[in-house]
């Protein structure tokens, strides 16, 4: 596969990127189990799911955004962008006074999807030095 196509293809970029987000999500859910910790296993495997989700709609807004043809962003884009992390600390602060999970596991499932970032970042640095030997 060429260089180019590697890095230049966005669709397949979002889907590496998030199937590393849901590897290293179940790589941290399997090391949490293994320990026997069930409870901080579900508040890890709820952090990581908030997180994979947030991508992705941080994802839609930015494709949304870069496929609109004029200078106004369109109302549901707008607001999907200022509602995200609003609605993340909601969820953190009902989480947190509920009692009902651990709160640093739910925190740690949220940097997820950053390992998943890392591991594309490091696969697309492979594929250049890979292109800049061959070439």
């Amino acid at each position: 596969m060429d260089y180019d196509q590697i890095v230049m293809d966005l669709p397949r970029a979002e889907s590496r990127l998030l199937r590393w987000m849901l590897f290293f999500a179940v790589l941290g859910l399997a090391a949490i189990l293994l320990k026997e910790h069930l409870q901080v296993g579900i508040a890890f495997a709820v952090g990581a799911v908030l997180g994979i989700l947030n991508f992705h709609w941080l994802w839609l807004t930015g494709k949304a955004l870069m496929e609109v043809q004029t200078a106004h962003v369109p109302r549901k884009t707008a607001i999907l962008l200022v509602a995200r992390y609003p609605l993340i600390l909601l969820g953190l602060t009902l989480l947190y006074f509920s009692g009902w999970l651990p709160i640093l596991p739910v925190v740690a499932g949220l940097l997820g999807p950053g390992c998943g970032v890392f591991a594309e970042s490091l696969f697309l640095i492979g594929a250049g030095l890979h292109h800049k030997q061959t070439a």
